[in-house]
């Protein structure tokens, strides 16, 4: 067995733990562990996709929603068949670990052992975005966003918080409310079809997103289909008044939100219209959106999700 562990090195908050999970895990598995650490922006697929292709049997993402896209788009670019792609695991040690809370992933090495172990297993879906500007379709486990989520996370990639990732995400929402002017985007699937001025949507395989809102509380990591969240032509009052209902996860009754099912969506803009995927900034529309079902499996608590 080969175990690897990808680990965010520019996250501080790893340094006081790296050294109790190396000293772990190379006791527990002696010559069969190796640890990587990141260098640089997206280093981890890289190093994922290296990984991958020269033969690992359990590939572990350290750190959180970022760190977690980055290995997801490695395993998905190498070459090798779905059957073969190693068993993906999470250790939620990054400032955002959105994902980690709808799989009821926690940041036990011990756990994470155990599931090795006891093969706690799970298959889930992946999401897919294909992009005309983008060589290569990139890959996501938790959810796209589209309209003020993007400007979000470019606001968020500029600035930094001394305060914690939930009042830095806060903050940028609201100064991005006030920047964002609403784009016009036609939104299509197979059964359904959407149209108008939008201030969020939410292409949503996970139910979490912006450190702890629960946008998507229909969502599930292994039913096929996206939770699809729309925000329409909303105000920021509209907004404010219903985030505490967001946290807990009830979905906002408003004529200007609507929660769909699809497995497929084409999306279209007059606007310049930006896209993210698990806080990652990926370009502009019009973008297509499907979902892989089952295409990875992830070691989780076997009756979770």
């Amino acid at each position: 067995m080969r175990l690897v562990f990808i680990i965010n090195n520019k996250n501080n908050r790893l340094r006081k733990n790296l050294p109790g999970l190396t000293d772990y895990f190379q006791e527990a598995y002696p010559a069969q562990v190796a640890f990587q650490y990141t260098e640089r922006r997206k280093h981890a697929t890289e190093l994922a996709k290296n990984a991958v292709e020269k033969g690992c049997d359990y590939l572990v993402a350290v750190g959180g929603d970022g760190t977690l896209n980055e290995v997801i788009n490695g395993i998905m670019m190498s070459g090798l068949a779905p059957e073969k792609y190693p068993v993906l695991g999470l250790l939620p040690l990054g400032s955002a670990n959105d994902f980690a809370r709808t799989a009821g992933i926690n940041a036990s090495w011990e756990e994470l052992d155990q599931w090795i172990r006891q093969g706690s297993i799970r298959q889930i879906d992946v999401g897919r975005i294909s992009m005309q500007d983008m060589r290569k379709d990139r890959f996501f486990l938790n959810i796209a966003g589209v309209g003020l989520g993007p400007e979000v996370v470019l606001k968020m990639d500029r600035t930094r918080s001394v305060l914690g990732p939930s009042f830095h995400y806060f903050k940028s929402i609201l100064s991005g409310f006030w920047s964002y002017r609403k784009k016009r985007v036609q939104c299509q699937s197979p059964s359904w079809k959407w149209e108008g001025k939008l201030l969020q949507m939410a292409i949503a395989n996970g139910r979490f997103f912006g450190n702890a809102i629960c946008i998507a509380p229909d969502a599930s990591l292994s039913d096929g289909q996206f939770q699809v969240v729309i925000f329409g032509n909303l105000s920021i009052w509209d907004y404010l008044k219903n985030l505490r209902k967001l946290k807990r996860g009830v979905r906002i009754v408003h004529p200007e939100v609507s929660y769909w099912a699809a497995n497929e969506i084409r999306l279209e803009s007059t606007d310049v219209c930006g896209i993210e995927a698990d806080g990652e900034y990926v370009g502009h529309l019009p973008a297509g959106i499907s979902i892989l079902p089952g295409r990875v499996r992830l070691l989780m608590p076997s009756l979770h999700d």
